[in-house]
Parts: structure tokens; C-alpha cells; sequence
């Protein structure tokens, strides 16, 4: 049983590169999506295939596109972390709560961590089914679950910065 007031080092590497790489997704999403004036990687001008489409008007990840490219491969990233520390969180006690988080706040962190964990693999996957499918008309299924990650992250983040700045418990230090 883990008794010490913080997180084991390998919780905390795990944890901060997970941040880092949906870092990285989102600017390249955006970068993605703002790049060839605003075009976006669905249909170009006057119905001409997009960002990342190939010859046959399927999607090319690998092909001559950068960006599309690292977006592919930060997102696959993504996935090897989120299985990393699903397998991690699985093998070892996380610590004890904090004594200050009242019974509300330990209901909203254990949920915002499960659906945190859920949205690691289901933004990545609604991007593979998009390319996939080749259909720019599935765009707001990968839209819906960054919106749902990013709500789900707020309130994560929310809860930690209540505690380092409201209640002054330094909450936070338990993952530094």
C-alpha cells in the first residue's frame, strides 16, 4: 500500500506526459484545422478534397502531409501512454485521499479521473474512425469527445486549482 502523502515517481511521469502529449494533439489539431487558409483537412475550395486527402480521396496520414502525420502519430502516442497507465494504475495503490477534499470532491475527482481515462482512448479512436471513414460528415464525432475531454479536464483541473489557491493545501504537490 502506497502511505506517502504523493504520487509514486512513475505515476507522476506517466500523468505529465500524458498532458504533454494532448498538448502537442490539440495545437496540432488546430494548426491542422487553421492551415491552407482555413480549409482544415475536410474539402478544399469548390468541393476539392482537403488536408489530407489522396488520389482516390481517402485520407493519407502518412502521406506528404506533416502535420497529419504527427497528429496520427501523437495521437497513437496518446494510446500507448493511456494503456502505460491504465496497466500502472492497476498495479499499484494510489495514496491515500487528502484529508481536506470533502466527500463531494472526492465523488467529482474519482469521476472526472474515470471519464479522463475513458476520453484518452475515444478522442484517438473517433480520429481513426474519421480517417477511416472517409467521410467529413463524422467530423463532429471527434469534435464531441474533445469537447467532452475538455469539460471532463476543466473540471479536473478546476478541482486541483480550488485546493492550491481557495483552501491553500497544496493539493497540487502530491503530483509535482
Amino acid at each position: 500500500m502506497n502511505r506517502s502523502p504523493g504520487y509514486r515517481p512513475l505515476t507522476k511521469v506517466l500523468h505529465w506526459s500524458v498532458v504533454v502529449a494532448f498538448a502537442a494533439q490539440f495545437s496540432l489539431g488546430y494548426a491542422l484545422d487553421a492551415s491552407e487558409s482555413g480549409r482544415g483537412r475536410g474539402r478544399g475550395r469548390g468541393g476539392e478534397p482537403g488536408r489530407g486527402r489522396g488520389r482516390g480521396g481517402g485520407y493519407e496520414p502518412f502521406g506528404e502531409d506533416a502535420l497529419l502525420t504527427a497528429h496520427v502519430l501523437v495521437g497513437a502516442l496518446i494510446v500507448v501512454l493511456g494503456v502505460a497507465r491504465l496497466l500502472w494504475r492497476r498495479r499499484t495503490d494510489l495514496p491515500p485521499w487528502a484529508p481536506t477534499l470533502t466527500r463531494f470532491e472526492r465523488r467529482l475527482a474519482h469521476r472526472t479521473e474515470v471519464a479522463l481515462y475513458a476520453l484518452t482512448f475515444v478522442v484517438p479512436v473517433t480520429g481513426v474512425l474519421l480517417l477511416a471513414s472517409d467521410d467529413d460528415d463524422l467530423l463532429w464525432v471527434h469534435v464531441a469527445a474533445q469537447v467532452c475531454f475538455l469539460a471532463a479536464l476543466a473540471c479536473h483541473v478546476g478541482l486541483v486549482l480550488k485546493h492550491q489557491f481557495v483552501d491553500r493545501d497544496r493539493l497540487l504537490r502530491r503530483m509535482l
